[in-house]
Formats: structure tokens, C-alpha cells, sequence
């Protein structure tokens, strides 16, 4: 049996948060498809909120199914606005790759500008 996306949302409850670990085990499902595929992209796809509460676990929580519409004041006018929010990366943990080759250009840059007394 394959994990998807739809057998993920239906198995969390609506305001619980889960660790990715729990989820798979749960699931009978490798934390590593758990993890770095199907909850990233929910997170992406905006399905799912991603925290970490006073600590370095993460926690997953599936939004109340029918939010509260936002209440408007007086003040509110229809202009449109945006939020900034970071980028959610899909790779949790690993290491970095060619990061030496970056700074050794960036010294060779440094280097070449440098003046010589």
C-alpha cells in the first residue's frame, strides 16, 4: 500500500499537531517519505501548518476544516495586500553541497579587488 497525500490529511486530526515520526510510524510508512515528501508539500500546498514550539521538533497540524472569516472594520479598504513569509524548503536535514567551491570564488573576488600597498 502506497502513502498519498489525501490518505496523510485524512488520517490527521484537524488541530493536532504530529511530529513526522509519529506520522510514520502510525502509517507503517518511512519518515523519510513522510518527512521530506508528502508533509513538505502539503506544507507548500498550504494544507498543512509546519511549527517548532520551544524546540528543534518540528510539528505538524492540519488547519480546522472551516476557518473563521476574517471580521472587517470600518478602517479596511479593498486594496490589495501581500504577506512575506519564508520559503519552506523540502530538504529537512543533510549536509551542504559546494560550499567550498563558493567561498574560495568569493576569496578569489576579494583578492582581485583588493588593493596592494
Amino acid at each position: 500500500m502506497t502513502l498519498t497525500s489525501g490518505k496523510l490529511l485524512r488520517f490527521m486530526e484537524p488541530g493536532r499537531a504530529y511530529e513526522a515520526s509519529e506520522l510514520a510510524r502510525r502509517l507503517d510508512a518511512s519518515a523519510a517519505q513522510v518527512n521530506n515528501i508528502l508533509l513538505c508539500t502539503l506544507v507548500e500546498d498550504g494544507l498543512i501548518r509546519m511549527s517548532s514550539h520551544a524546540s528543534r521538533i518540528l510539528r505538524f497540524e492540519r488547519p480546522p476544516l472551516a476557518p473563521d472569516a476574517p471580521s472587517r472594520s470600518h478602517a479596511d479598504t479593498d486594496i490589495p495586500t501581500s504577506v512575506a513569509s519564508p520559503p519552506v524548503t523540502r530538504q529537512l536535514h543533510g549536509s551542504l553541497r559546494g560550499y567550498d567551491a563558493s567561498l574560495v570564488s568569493v576569496r578569489s573576488l576579494a583578492m582581485l579587488a583588493r588593493t596592494s600597498h
